[in-house]
């Protein structure tokens, strides 16, 4: 029985866990973050989030060999695993774009976070990085935080995807935060730039 129960925590883990990077998966970053966001209406404390996307990776990829590429995706995950909180949850969202949720951390204290994030992958080395057109391997950042103008999962996401899609097009290699209007209207401020 014991044995029976191992497999299946094993099995557990394996569901919520992307196996390159061994952080955990999108289905698992999508529960979590409904289950903070309702902590957080409860409780009245923030909550913020953040997509986060390697600049050109495809480029990378291309130049280098998907091995290359892989590798720099394992190399940016221990770059969040060392930046993070033991609180924060970092996934893998997909391709080359990466979750964290920033439990109890007001949209200031994440855009702290995200320069310290930013900060240590483009100074990190990373095989080929020298390569990439900013001189070294970079990631842009969108964040959102919980308000009630966001007030769903979808709504939070939906903010930090397009606060990352502003980073990439105003340069790449930045930071910049969603803030919620009322209405569902929402303005881009930069929080930080190279």
């Amino acid at each position: 029985r014991a044995a029976w129960q191992q497999r299946a925590n094993q099995f557990q883990l394996m569901s919520i866990t992307d196996p390159l990077t061994g952080l955990h998966n999108r289905r698992y970053m999508e529960a979590r973050l409904a289950e903070e966001l309702s902590r957080s209406r409860r409780y009245d404390y923030p909550m913020s989030f953040m997509m986060i996307d390697i600049d050109d990776f495809k480029l990378y990829n291309d130049r280098n060999g998907h091995q290359a590429g892989d590798r720099a995706l394992e190399i940016v995950a221990q770059c969040l695993r060392a930046a993070l909180r033991k609180v924060d949850v970092a996934s893998r969202y997909g391709g080359e774009e990466f979750s964290i949720l920033l439990p109890q951390t007001d949209l200031q204290e994440a855009g702290v976070i995200a320069d310290r994030i930013r900060r240590r992958i483009s100074e990190t080395k990373f095989p080929h990085g020298n390569a990439q057109p900013l001189g070294s391997v970079t990631v842009s950042i969108g964040l959102s935080s919980y308000s009630a103008a966001l007030d769903s999962a979808e709504a939070v996401i939906r903010a930090a995807d397009r606060a990352l899609y502003h980073a990439k097009s105003h340069g790449k290699n930045r930071a910049y935060a969603y803030q919620g209007a009322p209405a569902g209207t929402g303005r881009i401020a930069a929080n930080q730039t190279q």
